[in-house]
Formats: structure tokens, sequence, C-alpha cells
């Protein structure tokens, strides 16, 4: 059996893989090693052990955010054979997880929509060029990371029209002084401020949030995407929450750089099951 774990900074979704089947296990809490200690990171795949204890796994597969580096996959590694002891531990990152699973052997532009966002060119074989994400702080483009900061600017510096600058501080019980001490004193800033991401999609057909996203996905596809076919037109293929839920968006922004888009999924953990049940199984 197979251990699959395909994590971005606000959940983790695990699969058992076996030869004959993929069973479905309960999601944990996100795993970034950028934000989260050893032992945090332990506490959190350790109940996952619950449900394959029957069975321990003969490799663990942990694709994630925030696992590009080595310090961060050794930090992962560490803390899934504490509790699995698995012969073999494979820790990378969640871009490779998007490829493996969107594109497999074919050639494609990968980009990543949710909590923050990605992107690379994928030749069938391994990423052929990246333009670095940045995180958080200094990129991060069209996610809801970036989506979240641009809510709080505009309703702190009362931006929004007055339907939605009401109806936000009605949903969100929030205050200057909350917001700076969570952003900039506590943990997992990144995390709280994507949480205010589904306000858009609730109110999408208000004019300002539709716009929003519009030039949220712009300035993605620009400073990202744009970049790999500047020398031949390829297919691209996006996962992610925010990605999958403004699809129709994404689509039309993509059409006006002339990109043509392929698949664009909520999740890419069934597609990279696949692919190791195929493959490694």
């Amino acid at each position: 059996m197979i251990l699959l774990a395909e994590s971005g900074s606000t959940k983790t979704q695990w699969r058992a893989i076996y030869p004959d089947r993929i069973e479905e296990l309960k999601n944990t809490p996100g795993i970034n090693p950028l934000f989260l200690s050893f032992e945090e990171i332990e506490s959190i795949i350790r109940p996952v052990s619950g449900e394959v204890e029957a069975q321990l796994p003969d490799a663990v597969y942990f694709f994630g955010a925030g696992c590009a580096t080595l310090m961060a996959k050794e930090k992962i590694g560490k803390a899934i054979f504490s509790v699995f002891e698995s012969p073999e531990i494979i820790i990378d990152s969640d871009l490779i997880a998007a490829c493996l699973s969107l594109a497999g052997n074919k050639p494609s532009i990968i980009g990543i929509l949710g909590t923050g966002s990605n992107s690379c060119l994928w030749n069938g074989e391994a990423i052929e060029e990246q333009i670095p994400s940045m995180g958080y702080v200094l990129g991060d483009e069209g996610g809801g990371v970036s989506i979240g900061k641009q809510l709080l600017s505009d309703f702190f510096k009362k931006q929004m029209p007055a339907v939605l600058q009401l109806r936000f501080s009605e949903v969100y019980d929030i205050s200057r002084e909350k917001v700076i001490e969570r952003v900039y004193q506590l943990s997992q800033p990144n995390r709280y401020l994507a949480s205010f991401a589904p306000f858009v999609q609730q109110h999408i057909d208000n004019p300002y949030c539709k716009k929003l996203i519009s030039d949220q996905f712009e300035n993605f596809v620009n400073r990202n995407l744009l970049y790999y076919c500047r020398t031949r037109q390829i297919e691209a293929n996006f996962c992610g929450s925010i990605a999958f839920a403004h699809a129709d968006i994404l689509n039309a922004i993509c059409k006006t750089h002339n990109l043509i888009v392929g698949n664009i999924v909520k999740e890419p953990v069934d597609g990279l099951a696949n692919y190791l049940k195929d493959k490694v199984c």
C-alpha cells in the first residue's frame, strides 16, 4: 500500500493506494513547513496512522506547498518517519503534484490558484521553466491570499460599493486592530487572509467582485503564464479552489491572451492518485 498526501496551506488530502483500489482518508489541516514546526507537523500527521494501522505503508508520497527546498523536505520527512517508519518517503512540491495530475507525460503550462498561486512550464518529465511564486508577501497573484488582501484593503479604505461594505461588516466581525494583530503578529497569516476569498464568490454577480477576480487573474496571467508561451503555443491546465470557483472568468482572461485552456479542476489529488497507481503499484 502507498500512502499519498497532497497538501496546500489550508488542508491536506490523504489517499491509501492499493493495486486494485484507492481509498479516501480523512482530511487534515494544511501542512506547510514554512509556517509549522516539526512538532506541529507531526501532530497533524499522527491521526492518519489510525486509519491505516492494519497495514503500514510501503511508501509515503507527500506533495505540498512550501516543500521546494531541502530544509523543508527534511522537516516533513522526519515528521512522516516518526509516525510511519516507512522504508520509502518521497517528498515534493504541490507544483509537481499538479503537473503529474493535470498533464502526466504531456507538455503543459500548469497554474495553481488556491490559497496561494504558482505556475510552471512542464515538459512531460520535469519542470522546464518556472517563474517563482514569491509567496504571500511578494507574489501569489490570483490566489486567495491576494484576493483577501485586496478585500481587506478596500474595506478599510472605503473602496467597496456601499452595499458590499455593509455586507462585509455583517459577515466578518473585524476591526483594524484585530486584522493588524492577526496578520502581523500571529501565525499563518496567509491562511487568515485567504479566508476572506469566499466572500467574492458569494457576491460574484456584483460588478466590483467580478472586476476584482478579473484583475487578479489578469495579473496572474501577465506576470506568470505569458512568459512560458513566448516562443510557442501550449495548452494551460489549472487546479485550485479559486481557479475552479471562477473558471468562466479564468477562461475568458486566458482567451484574450490566446492561451488554450485544457482542464480546470478544484483539487489534483485524485488525478495524482491514479497516476501513482498506474506508475508505482
